[in-house]
């Protein structure tokens, strides 16, 4: 069955914001049945299709496969905070650090304080800048529980719910 161009239409509005709805009223039909309409059309097979066809086309332009989306999970799950740190305990330049670990920085507060402080020493008195750095890093549990799911790993429901499934092979 071919689509009209109304339901042609339905189905491109549907791709802006994957609301049945809105893109029933914009594609030209009657807002007192746009909930209904909405929820109808998305039943056509030839709109599905047309949909699906769309979300395959931008998954493969922005390259984003199961492979890519478990390698960042991946990151995510086994970073190391050491690696933020050099080896007199410094917080790293952001550009210094390598991809995985600034993957895993959610964000970061640089706050320098007025006036800063006076230090004495053998050399005479230095004034240093106070900086409060603070870093949040990802949240390494979601992602490894996203894996333990891919795996096989983790039950979500039932008996024995939250409990890890592991087999050693040895």
């Amino acid at each position: 069955m071919a689509l009209t161009l109304q339901q042609q239409k339905f189905a491109r509005e549907y791709l802006k914001d994957r609301n049945a709805t809105n893109a029933a009223v914009r594609a030209g039909y009657s807002k007192k049945t746009a909930y209904a309409q909405g929820s109808r059309l998305l039943k056509t097979v030839e709109i599905q299709q047309l949909v699906q066809q769309a979300g395959e086309k931008t998954l493969k332009k922005l390259d984003v496969t199961v492979e890519r989306v478990l390698q960042e999970r991946a990151r995510l799950a086994f970073y190391n905070p050491q690696n933020f740190f050099d080896a007199k305990g410094e917080l790293k330049p952001i550009h210094q650090l390598d991809e995985d670990t600034a993957a895993a920085l959610a964000g970061m507060d640089v706050v320098e304080m007025a006036g800063g402080a006076v230090i004495g020493g053998k050399d005479g008195i230095k004034h240093v800048p106070l900086h409060t750095k603070k870093l949040k890093f990802a949240d390494k549990n979601a992602s490894l529980m996203a894996l333990e799911k891919h795996l096989g790993m983790y039950k979500d429901s039932g008996e024995g719910a939250g409990i890890l499934n592991i087999t050693i092979n040895a």
